[in-house]
């Protein structure tokens, strides 16, 4: 169990990673970029009671802001409220990770086809960066700091491809997608400990997003997120918090999104588009 101290939000450690809020964010914006990236972290992991006076203590607030910034939580499904007994970070049991993850394979396959569809050479060069600083880190991620700067990039990484599309309703539903998905895999050091395939796949997506391969990278994409769900799935089935599952269950979702015909109709439109910038 962890203690007290590694229980409770360490506003002085904790950053809003990349998600954004107003120039001059209200108390309970600032409250809730904290929480969030604290959940997507790891920091608040997931089950841990959210005591209302203890944070409020903490962020040296009311507890109006803070039940505001909750309740943001609580909508986007990273919190519950349970009875007497307050909010909590949301939990996961084996079947419902495995309906998020296979969401996500089908969310970030379109979504890396679509950002693909309307990049910019300057996202591009963005994209290139943040790919550059993953590969600076060690293959193997041993050490705890190396592993959460890994993940912060990683987020970056995929969104940094999302992104163009413009699509602010995708964007959002991906990013809820990660935010139940990602403290499970920062908490498990096997799924971070060796990043070979991961930064193979990386380095394959980047260069069919700098191609404009639109219908390569939401393949690539799609590949990426299987992979990910399979070695997780193995991970619960050998804690027996899974039971075992055909790996065809896992990944036959339907036809990925770049395959379909009335998308091949026009791939001369679609090169076009991916061109602009």
């Amino acid at each position: 169990m962890a203690s007290r101290r590694e229980q409770t939000v360490r506003t002085s450690a904790v950053s809003p990673n990349g998600f954004q809020a107003d120039e001059h964010p209200s108390l309970s914006v600032m409250i809730y970029n904290w929480l969030h990236a604290a959940i997507l972290s790891g920091t608040l992991a997931p089950g841990q009671l959210l005591r209302q006076e203890e944070l409020a203590a903490q962020f040296k607030t009311s507890r109006v802001p803070l039940r505001e910034a909750l309740q943001s939580l609580q909508a986007e499904g990273l919190v519950v409220l349970r009875p007497r007994r307050g909010y909590a970070v949301t939990s996961l049991d084996g079947e419902q990770l495995l309906g998020v993850l296979q969401l996500r394979i089908l969310m970030e396959g379109y979504a890396g086809y679509a950002g693909t569809l309307r990049r910019s050479q300057a996202d591009v060069r963005a994209t290139g960066t943040i790919l550059a600083d993953m590969e600076r880190l060690p293959e193997k991620l041993t050490r705890e700091a190396h592993r959460l700067r890994w993940a912060a990039l990683n987020r970056q990484f995929h969104f940094s491809i999302f992104s163009p599309s413009g699509n602010e309703h995708l964007l959002q539903a991906c990013a809820n997608i990660t935010a139940k998905i990602d403290p499970y895999v920062t908490m498990e050091t096997t799924m971070l400990a060796e990043q070979e395939a991961s930064r193979e796949d990386h380095r394959r997506i980047y260069e069919a997003f700098a191609a404009g391969d639109a219908d390569q990278v939401g393949l690539l994409s799609r590949r990426h997120c299987e992979r990910l769900a399979l070695r997780f799935v193995e991970m619960l089935r050998k804690r027996g918090a899974l039971a075992d599952i055909p790996a065809a269950r896992i990944t036959d979702l339907g036809p990925a999104v770049a395959m379909l015909p009335s998308v091949k109709a026009a791939p001369e439109a679609r090169v076009r588009r991916a061109a602009k910038g």
